[in-house]
This record gives structure tokens, sequence and C-alpha cells, in this order.
């Protein structure tokens, strides 16, 4: 038994090889595909490109996790490199857009929050303005009346002083505060990656963005690998590194020593089985019965790369309003703060 799977690992990784070796095809294709979308190389398309031309070695690739979720296109485009047609790769469309599309870096983050930044500079600049012309004149009138001013005009006062004589610790501040913000976004998304067995988060978390891609990722790199003859524990388990999700890659290290610990126990019967899906974890029983499901497996990766292909991103419009109901009610309460001490001083001279 030990000796067959040292042979059907040592083929497979070969053929890893193989296909990595004879990637000029695909490398032209991702030039090209780059290039019709204007577009300089991304990082990502730089890191596959130099390690299909440096031939990095075939175990790097299936536990290196910077290289792991590149597999499915490398090991499909082997399958079509005969043809010399570019437009032959557009197959590999959803891929290149999952796995070669540079994350949104600052300029991105910047686009996509432009509509409630826009909105929220053209609020500090209505404050900063109101704090310079407009506050220090009604500020002037109460000290020439000597008016006992209410604890919210106080407060109005005090804020535009700091607004107007203290610009930089207000940009300080308002800095931080950004810097708050996203750091909140990134212990979110550390906590929803921590807290993923929970069936609530595991619930939330069902059918988003990141749920596709990670499974598209999964199931793709399964089914090249089971194309070629890698024994499933391994596919599994490089699936985990390469879907690029914490919680999902734990629970494939977890099934694949499971069953290497009872191969002739079925997939579904391993524990851990029921946190992947029962249409991946029916496919695995095919092949574990001798039935080739590598058709069965790559339609599944198609279908969850063009769902999120199609998926869109989330919005973040729905912060405009918000800032805008923020503004006025701002707008309210700094008129009632300066309008109380005068309609005192008007009420006490027609007295």
């Amino acid at each position: 038994m030990s000796n067959e799977r040292q042979f059907q690992s040592e083929d497979y990784l070969r053929r890893i090889d193989q296909a990595v070796a004879e990637s000029k095809p695909l490398q032209d294709w991702l030039i090209w595909r780059s290039s019709q979308d204007g577009e300089v190389l991304s990082k990502r398309m730089l890191l596959l490109i130099e390690s299909l031309k440096s031939q990095v070695a075939a175990k790097r690739w299936v536990q290196d996790p910077l290289l792991a979720p590149y597999l499915p296109m490398v090991l499909r485009a082997s399958a079509i490199r005969e043809s010399s047609d570019l437009k032959s790769f557009g197959v590999l469309e959803p891929w290149y857009r999952l796995l070669l599309k540079e994350p949104a870096g600052v300029l991105g983050m910047v686009s996509k929050f432009y509509y409630p930044l826009s909105i929220a500079l053209a609020s500090m600049l209505l404050f900063y303005f109101l704090a310079v012309s407009i506050v220090p004149t009604f500020k002037a009138m109460f000290d020439d009346f000597e008016l006992r001013l209410p604890s919210l005009t106080k407060w109005f006062l005090q804020t535009s002083d700091f607004i107007a004589y203290q610009p930089v610790s207000l940009l300080a501040s308002l800095f931080s505060g950004i810097l708050a913000v996203y750091g909140l976004v990134k212990l979110y998304s550390y906590l929803m990656d921590r807290f993923e067995g929970s069936s609530f988060v595991s619930f939330y978390r069902r059918g988003t963005k990141k749920s596709l891609g990670s499974m598209a990722r999964w199931t793709g790199t399964m089914a090249e690998l089971l194309a070629i003859g890698a024994p499933a524990a391994q596919a599994v388990a490089t699936a985990g590194i390469a879907s690029q999700r914490p919680y999902l890659n734990l629970q494939s290290q977890r099934l694949s020593k499971a069953f290497e610990a009872n191969p002739t126990t079925t997939w579904r019967a391993q524990g851990g089985s029921t946190s992947f899906a029962g249409s991946s974890i029916a496919a695995l029983e095919m092949h574990q019965q001798g039935t080739d499901t590598t058709g069965v497996l790559r339609e599944l990766a198609q279908s969850y790369a063009e769902r999120w292909n199609c998926r869109a991103n989330l919005s973040y419009d729905w912060l405009g309003p918000i800032i805008l109901l923020f503004v006025a009610k701002f707008v309210f309460f700094l008129v009632l703060a300066l309008f109380l001490p005068l309609i005192s001083l008007i009420t006490s001279l027609s007295g």
C-alpha cells in the first residue's frame, strides 16, 4: 500500500512538473489577457509567470500557500496547451479574474469609499467654515451682552475653538479615527475566520463572495489534482491550502488525515466531512469507488468561479446617507445652541 502511494505521489508530481515546463502558451495568454484590460502586470501575475518560467518544483506548488491557488489554472491549461490559438484559453477566464486580479490597494479603497468620503470631506469643510466665520460672531455678541450660556452652547463654542485654532490636532484625531475603523474591519474579518466553525457564522458567510471564491479554489484544485492521479488525501489537503480560507484549510487538513488513517471508510463517514458541500463529498465518494469525477468537480468549480465573478462587491454607499443625517443633526443642534441665548435675551428685553 505504501509503495503504491509513493509511486502515485511521484507520478502526479512529475505531471505537475511537466505542466509547468510546458506552460509557455499559458504565459503568453496571461500576458495577452492582461494587455486586454490595459493594465500593467499585477504582483500576483508576476509571481505566477516568474514561478512558471523558473519551473518551481512540484512540491512547492502543492504546499506553498502563495502558489497552490494557481494549480487549477496551470493544470487546466496543460490540457489545452497544444492549441496555438490564445482564444482557446478562454475557459480560464473565470480563474483569471478570481486568482490574478490584484486586491484593492489604497487607491482602490479610496474609490470604493468615494461617495461617503466626499460627503465627509464636504462636511468637514462646512464645520471649519462655521467655526472660523460664523461662530466667532455669535461668541462676540454673547460676550458683549454678558449672557449666561447654556451647557449646549458652551460645548459648541469649545468645539468651534478646537476646530478653528487646532486644525492639526483635528486632523490627527480624524486620522486616528480612520485607523480605528480600519482596525475594526480587520478585527471583524479575523473574528469571522476564527469562529467560522459556529453554525451562525457559517450560515452568515454562506453564499458570500469570499465563500464562493474559496470554494472555487478548493473544488478546482481538487479536480485537477485528482485528474492527474494525485492521492485523494493529498488533493484534499492541497485544496485546503489553495482555498486561502483558514477554516476551510483547517478542516481540509483534518479530513485528509482522517482519510489517511481510515482509507476504507467512506468520505461521508469521515469526521469533519459535514464542513464541505455535499456535492463535493459525493464526488469524492464516487472517486473512491473508481469513477472518474474530474468533469463533475470541474463543473462545480466553474460554477463557483462564475458566481463569484457575478457577485457584486460589498457597497458602502449606505454610509453616505448616515453621514448626511449626522451632519443635519449637527447643524440643527448648532443653530439651536447659538440661538438659545439670543432667545433668552430677546425674552428678557421684551419683558
